[in-house]
């Protein structure tokens, strides 16, 4: 099983957001020492205790810091910008660091209505979403369909690898644009941990069209996880997590990441334990080797070979010392025959 790694930049107690980027920039080279495939960070608007809202720029700064990871974004959120100037921005990247590029897209907005809004004041039409996708990978290649206004249009530098792209879910809706496209899949199981999640990979490789892109489907599912050095100490950090989670996806979000001195003391409302409750199933929590069997037994249900983690845990060196201990309960699990229906 490989593993991959998708960061929010979260905001710790006590720091401000300069804190938070270069944070990120040590997970990311911790994530390369230990061997992982990915590390992709996101994009949101107005969530101050997370502050990746521009993937790309993160991404130049994490790419320059590291030398072999693939970095990404998990990921851009195509509706809100011009499909040519996404493009130009991770040719520009691939230029800069070749065949090290993932460009992970979707179609949420990342943001309420009022900054939705904001993004998209001289906007004088909605394109849909298909129509975003096919003109993305129009000016990545060259080739866009017949008749599109945009025949013949290139985004710029020419690059001799392209950057490689994931379509990103969380309900299914756009597996079979991944499949039909050629693309990667990576569907959000912490957003959405349901069946829908299996039965959109399973629907991805039955539909999916070698292209030029890729020549066998690839599917990636993303997970929050908390990892402690014992059971005691999980189950803490999983309380941090709901904690957040409870407020992050509420109209009173956290300004920072609360801490487990923060979460310990605090008095849980009858809302927010009725999210918690909600939102079990979004979370892997556990010491080093039970999460590693959890992450086993997700990649299984999706048939895949990749998971992607991503660390919502208060405190750098705790999300440092996760990566350390789950690449090493990796290293000390038997070895696997990899399933036969891996992508």
């Amino acid at each position: 099983m490989r593993l991959s790694l998708l960061d929010y930049s979260p905001v710790d107690e006590g720091l401000v957001p300069a804190d938070a980027l270069a944070s990120t920039v040590r997970l990311a080279q911790r994530a390369e020492e230990n061997g992982f495939t990915r590390f992709w960070v996101s994009e949101h608007h107005g969530m101050p205790a997370t502050v990746s809202n521009s993937p790309e720029i993160l991404m130049s700064r994490i790419a320059s810091a590291t030398t072999r990871i693939r970095v990404g974004s998990g990921g851009v959120l195509l509706p809100n910008y011009s499909s040519l100037k996404i493009a130009e921005n991770y040719q520009l990247l691939e230029a800069l660091f070749p065949n090290r590029i993932d460009l992970g897209f979707g179609r949420a907005p990342g943001a309420d209505q009022r900054i939705t809004a904001a993004l998209n004041d001289e906007k004088s039409e909605t394109i849909p979403y298909p129509q975003k996708v096919s003109e993305l990978l129009g000016f990545v290649t060259g080739r866009h369909l017949p008749g599109s206004r945009y025949a013949g249009m290139r985004a710029l530098p020419e690059t001799a690898d392209r950057p490689q792209p994931f379509v990103l879910g969380a309900s299914g809706a756009t597996a079979e644009i991944a499949a039909q496209a050629g693309l990667g899949f990576t569907f959000a199981h912490f957003i959405n941990p349901t069946a829908r999640g299996q039965r959109a990979a399973e629907a991805y490789r039955a539909a999916f069209r070698p292209t030029g892109f890729s020549a066998s489907p690839s599917v990636v599912v993303a997970v929050f996880v908390s990892v402690g050095d014992t059971v005691t100490e999980a189950a803490a950090f999983a309380d941090a997590f709901h904690l957040w989670l409870s407020h992050a996806e509420s109209m009173r979000p956290f300004e920072r990441v609360p801490s487990l001195d923060t979460t310990r003391s605090h008095r849980w409302t009858a809302d927010e334990l009725a999210a918690r409750e909600r939102n079990q199933g979004r979370l892997i929590s556990g010491t080093g080797s039970q999460v590693v069997a959890q992450l086993r037994d997700l990649a299984d249900a999706y048939g895949t070979d990749e998971v992607m983690i991503n660390l919502m845990m208060p405190g750098e060196q705790a999300r440092l010392n996760a990566i350390d201990t789950i690449a090493a309960a990796m290293d000390a699990a038997p070895v696997e025959i990899p399933s036969a229906k891996s992508a």
